[in-house]
């Protein structure tokens, strides 16, 4: 489900098969998905609190990723742990779902 006519692609629906570098904005956040690398990292709005999961983490699931709901997926930790078998998130509504370049993810030293 892309949208035609704009420079990047806009899609209604994320369910982590279509690869590539994505960027979510939801209501308070935005979130970067690297479907290649199979990570997510969020990036807290001005309004947001800061939250453990500010940091690229390992995707497990995604559960739902759609334009006008509730975002909610699931991050494995990035090491062993005894007490902590996934992290998950559920973001505030998601507004846009965006293919972007790497080069865009947020810290990124790549350019296409």
């Amino acid at each position: 489900m892309t949208e035609s006519g704009s420079e990047s692609a806009l899609v209604t629906v994320l369910t982590g098969d279509e690869g590539g570098v994505w960027r979510v904005v939801t209501r308070d956040s935005t979130h970067y998905f690297d479907l290649d690398r199979g990570t997510v990292t969020r990036v807290p709005g001005h309004h947001a609190r800061p939250s453990i999961n500010d940091q690229a983490r390992p995707l497990r699931t995604i559960d739902t990723l759609e334009v006008g709901v509730r975002g909610r997926w699931t991050m494995r930790t990035t090491g062993w742990s005894e007490d902590i078998d996934f992290y998950w998130a559920n973001t505030s509504e998601v507004r846009a779902i965006e293919a972007i370049s790497r080069g865009d993810l947020p810290g990124s030293v790549e350019r296409d």
